[in-house]
Order: C-alpha cells, then sequence, then structure tokens
C-alpha cells in the first residue's frame, strides 16, 4: 500500500511539473516571438483577413476562360499590392502561377482576373468592367451597383455580401457554397 501511494505522489509531482513548463514556454512564446498572433496590430490583422478573403473568393469561381496566370489587381494602393504580393509568392491558384499588379484609372484591367478597391470606386472604372470577366471587389458600398462583392465591417467582423446577378453577367460562377455565406448588409 505504501509503495502506491509513493507511486502516486511521484506520478503527481512529475505531471505538475510538465504543467508548469508547458506554461512557462507558452509565456515565453507569447512575450519574445516576433511572429505570435497577439503580436499584430488591429490594422494587421484585418489585412490578413482581406488578404485571405480574396484568396478564397478566387478559389469559388469560375471563369469563361482559363488564364495562363491568375492575376491579382489592387486599385490605386500600392500598400496593400505589396501586402498581396508577399502573401502570395510561391502559391498556386488552381494550378496557376499568381501575379499581383497596382492598377490605376489608365490601366488595361485585361490582364486582371480579381480587381480589389481597397478605397473609393470610381463608377467610370466600374462601368467600363461591366460585362469583363473580372471579378470586382470592394469596401465602398458603391461597389453594389455595378460590382460583384462587397466587403463591409458588421459587429466587428469583415463580411461580404455578393451581387450574384453582376457576377452572371460579367460571365462569372460563383460556388453555391459562396453565395450562401454572402451576407446582406444593413441599412
Amino acid at each position: 500500500m505504501l509503495n502506491t501511494i509513493g507511486c502516486w505522489n511521484a506520478f503527481q509531482t512529475t505531471r505538475i511539473f510538465r504543467i508548469v513548463c508547458a506554461f512557462v514556454l507558452f509565456l515565453r512564446l507569447c512575450c519574445f516571438s516576433p511572429v505570435f498572433a497577439f503580436a499584430d496590430t488591429e490594422v494587421e490583422r484585418t489585412e490578413k483577413i482581406k488578404i485571405a478573403y480574396l484568396f478564397h473568393f478566387s478559389q469559388f469561381t469560375e471563369w469563361a476562360t482559363k488564364p495562363s496566370i491568375f492575376t491579382y489587381c489592387v486599385y490605386d494602393d500600392a500598400h496593400f499590392g505589396q501586402l498581396l504580393k508577399q502573401a502570395y509568392a510561391g502559391k498556386m491558384m488552381s494550378g496557376l502561377q499568381i501575379s499581383v499588379q497596382t492598377v490605376d484609372a489608365h490601366a488595361n484591367f485585361d490582364e486582371c482576373q480579381l480587381l480589389y478597391f481597397p478605397n473609393a470606386v470610381p463608377a467610370e472604372v466600374l462601368a467600363t468592367l461591366r460585362k469583363k470577366s473580372i471579378l470586382t471587389v470592394g469596401e465602398q458600398k458603391n461597389i453594389l451597383d455595378q460590382g460583384i462583392i462587397y466587403l463591409f465591417e458588421d459587429n466587428q467582423k469583415i463580411r461580404f455580401f455578393i451581387n450574384n446577378s453582376q457576377a452572371l453577367l460579367s460571365g462569372l460562377k460563383i460556388s453555391s457554397q459562396l453565395l450562401t455565406l454572402s451576407k446582406e448588409p444593413q441599412p
């Protein structure tokens, strides 16, 4: 009986020691690791979410013709364009190499498969894209006039709404899985 109690005490001591060591290791990672998730600012976290959304929007969309390179275009925001280049470096989209370009109103949009408007969405640019096979994504509500996906904040979360009729007009087929996640913004 005495031997069983001694083994139990040794087991408990070893278990407590392991828990304390794991906790100390966790604290070291939290406090000293530059890549730990808690180190991100709110802006960095939001940018990462938007980058992931853009990638997944592309995965769940079908284009009428398959390009040789999948090109993401960012309208008038070199900083976000650079973030996309870093995030997508070495990645493939449906077996295609990924290219990222920063564009402005004078660009040839024919190379873009996805065109992202992080800021204002010029109506005249949207009008020229209306029937082109380009997935347009924007953060301003006027993207819904002639664009396809509206990214917006709702209760401190990034949500999206898909204008599927515009997608069909542009010759794009958006997966029903993605359409079920689409949420209409509140006025």
